[in-house]
């Protein structure tokens, strides 16, 4: 017992040890267009109406303490100003609690027309920022008593418990039928977060992401099938990452496979393979429900319990025919039409993202 309560104790120091003196990162999705506001905020109001979507995420539920994020957005199309708006809140809960960052925003982004095929999307998030630290459990390495391991005083010592701040992103995306791509920059604030003399801030993150659709069999009564390929690349600070997988689709199952990692070494001669990430979705009507599970590759496998992760999403229709024709359709959603039989030439009514 005495050996489980010290190693416990040995994670909380570590990722205290790690926000005293690196710089914060953020957390990441597997199922990256199932939280797709998230991911960029010019995927605010693609849809033909309003969008509800709910992501939760449980990393390394083996380790006691580690990481639980969940995200909750809400996004509407207003036709006559081909413009969407939206509102996103995120929570990444780590150590049980000891350490939370949340923040809440509002999202907007400007359709621009190019052609029948093509559309480019400008986004921007506007966002209020906490970060909160409850000390009262954490300890530090000279608070550790040398007899039984037991610490000798009440906590980690913090000059502060919770940071606020202020901060933005932006992103630009286009897209047709049949291929899609973005760039995202987030935390364009720099601002002190650090709950000590030292200072911390949460570096600038880029996210690129894009990727290709190949529908192999369409017809008009039946679904159309699909193979979609896809990836999506973050870098913060000294810190990248790489997503690069594909999915099935055949309404209404979804089906994807992607590696997580960057198994070409860096500077130090080290390579990074992180998680082989199994994804299943169903949609039912206007619901889409999502399941995904991250396989460690890394030297933590067998001791982590991978990463579980659910969403929701939910789609309401919009009353009113919108004013323009919106042509092309984003490639990433599962079959053109929703599992019917194609109306139009482009389809303009199905704009569902997975």
């Amino acid at each position: 017992m005495r050996r489980h309560n010290i190693y416990n104790l040995s994670i909380v120091v570590v990722m205290f040890l790690l926000l005293g003196q690196l710089k914060a990162q953020d957390a990441s999705f597997s199922q990256n267009y199932a939280s797709p506001l998230y991911l960029s905020p010019s995927f605010t109001g693609l849809t033909e109406g309003s969008r509800l979507a709910l992501n939760y995420r449980d990393q390394w539920p083996n380790i006691p303490g580690t990481y639980r994020t969940m995200a909750f957005t809400f996004d509407h199309y207003f036709a006559d100003y081909n413009s969407g708006v939206g509102l996103l809140y995120y929570r990444d809960d780590q150590g049980g609690g000891q350490i939370i960052d949340q923040n809440i925003g509002v999202l907007y982004a400007y359709e621009v027309y190019v052609s029948d095929n093509v559309m480019i999307r400008p986004g921007i998030q506007f966002k209020f920022a906490q970060a909160i630290v409850n000390p009262s459990s954490a300890y530090f390495g000279d608070q550790m008593g040398s007899s039984n391991g037991v610490p000798d005083t009440g906590g980690a010592i913090t000059q502060k418990e919770q940071t606020n701040k202020f901060d933005a992103a932006a992103s630009v995306m286009v897209y047709s039928n049949f291929y899609w791509g973005g760039i995202t920059v987030d935390h364009l604030v720099k601002s002190d977060i650090g709950y000590t003399d030292i200072e911390t801030s949460r570096g600038m993150k880029l996210t690129a992401f894009g990727g290709l659709k190949w529908v192999y069999k369409s017809g008009r009564r039946i679904p159309d099938q699909s193979v979609s390929f896809a990836f999506n690349y973050r870098k913060q600070q000294d810190f990248s990452q790489l997503d690069i997988g594909a999915y099935w689709m055949y309404n209404p199952i979804e089906i994807g496979l992607w590696y997580r990692g960057l198994p070409v070494a860096n500077a130090e001669q080290l390579s990074n393979n992180d998680a082989i990430i199994a994804i299943f979705g169903v949609h039912l009507g206007k619901m889409r429900l999502g399941y995904s599970f991250d396989l460690t590759l890394s030297e933590l496998a067998g001791n982590t319990g991978g990463a579980h992760e659910f969403s929701i999403m939910y789609t309401i229709p919009s009353s009113n025919k919108p004013r323009i024709n919106r042509s092309a359709i984003p490639c990433s959603q599962p079959g053109y039409s929703g599992g019917g039989a194609s109306r139009s030439k482009y389809r303009s009514r199905s704009r569902r993202i997975f």
